[in-house]
């Protein structure tokens, strides 16, 4: 699995832009609520496929640009 050093920051504008929180995020995306305080901490910098896809599609971004603002 890759490792993602800038996720939890990235991840973290992508919801202050949006005006969300991490339990809407997860209830939007079906992501485990402390999956996403682990990645928005830091301390989670390995994301699944499937979590990666998810985050994608609620954002709008493409995979791509998606593992770009997490790399």
């Amino acid at each position: 699995m890759r490792m993602y050093e800038n996720a939890g920051a990235a991840l973290q504008r992508l919801l202050d832009g949006r005006g969300l929180t991490p339990a809407a995020l997860a209830a939007a995306t079906g992501i485990d609520t402390g999956m996403l305080r682990r990645i928005l901490s830091g301390r989670q910098k390995s994301i699944s496929t499937r979590n990666l896809l998810a985050f994608s599609r609620f954002f709008g971004l493409s995979l791509m640009e998606l593992i770009e603002l997490f790399s």
